[in-house]
């Protein structure tokens, strides 16, 4: 794979040039170029005011609950801590591209849910799942705004552009991370394959257990969110609709679906025995152009 434009990190080093080829030895080469790196833990940034902000998301009122839950996220989210130049990266997106800094600590803080309550079970590492969350997504701000905020449909060009944001993201972790980018970058990468091997970048069937998770979770909300390439999001209902279709089909992990799927009901079920309608409960977005290409 090969980069169009020159990618640079967020304090302005070129990491790689416009055509360059991105492999393992030029992936390595960013890595050792980090060095050392300088953590700071969560709690000593305004990250942490903005976490606690994103709780009060109305869409997630039901699936964020209770509250008692949101306060040991939250002590947890404190207790984290991230490279500085990531935390760089987080501030420039949250001036440049707020609803995709909004979309991130969504992310964030959904995916730490699941971790929290089953945490026990040994599933998996809450604040592995929080850092995971907060870097999966940073690709985006190296995609020209003209682009994501097309209302629409994307020339070929145009889409080929936007699913670059993955490796873009990838490759940044690699300077960001240094020597310890392979625990928090791969997320980055498989956010948008899927099971079946319809996603891209790469068309992976295999894709680890914390990226199917923040898979659905980013999935979900950018389905009930505003986006400028339709004029209203899905309803939650109609979401969890496509959530389910996705996995009948093998897209996505059907047990994480169900999963969100308790958190999303007021009465809060539990996932052994859970009954769900396969009967379509709502109407989709009028004028959607999200996935469609426009041949010139």
């Amino acid at each position: 794979m090969h980069l169009k434009n020159n990618l640079y990190s967020i304090d302005k080093k070129l990491l790689l040039t416009a055509g360059a080829k991105v492999n393992e030895s030029t992936l390595n080469r960013i890595a050792r170029r980090a060095g050392e790196i300088h953590y700071i833990k969560v709690k000593s940034t305004p990250l942490i005011k903005d976490l606690k902000y994103t709780f009060s998301d109305e869409r997630y009122e039901v699936m964020l609950s209770p509250e008692e839950t949101n306060k040991k996220i939250l002590k947890i989210a404190g207790e984290i801590s991230i490279p500085k130049l990531l935390l760089k990266e987080l501030a420039s997106i949250k001036k440049k591209l707020p609803y995709t800094y909004h979309h991130i600590l969504i992310i964030t803080i959904l995916s730490a849910k699941v971790a929290l309550d089953h945490h026990l079970e040994n599933r998996y590492d809450i604040g592995r799942v929080m850092r995971l969350g907060l870097a999966h997504d940073i690709g985006k701000s190296r995609i020209p705004q003209q682009i994501l905020n097309k209302t629409k449909p994307l020339t070929p060009q145009e889409r080929k552009i936007i699913r670059m944001h993955p490796l873009l993201g990838y490759i940044l972790l690699h300077y960001y991370y240094g020597k310890e980018h392979n625990k928090y970058d791969y997320a980055s990468y498989e956010h948008h394959e899927r099971l079946d091997g319809s996603g891209y970048p790469r068309k992976l069937k295999k894709i680890n257990r914390y990226s199917q998770l923040i898979s659905i979770i980013d999935t979900l909300d950018a389905l009930i969110s505003r986006r400028p390439y339709r004029r209203a999001p899905y309803t939650l209902r109609s979401a969890v609709d496509f959530l389910l279709n996705e996995a009948k089909k093998g897209r996505l992990n059907k047990r994480l679906v169900y999963l969100l799927i308790t958190y999303a009901r007021k009465d809060k079920p539990l996932l052994r025995g859970l009954k769900v309608s396969t009967k379509r409960r709502d109407f989709l977005p009028v004028y959607n152009v999200y996935g469609k290409t426009i041949h010139n």
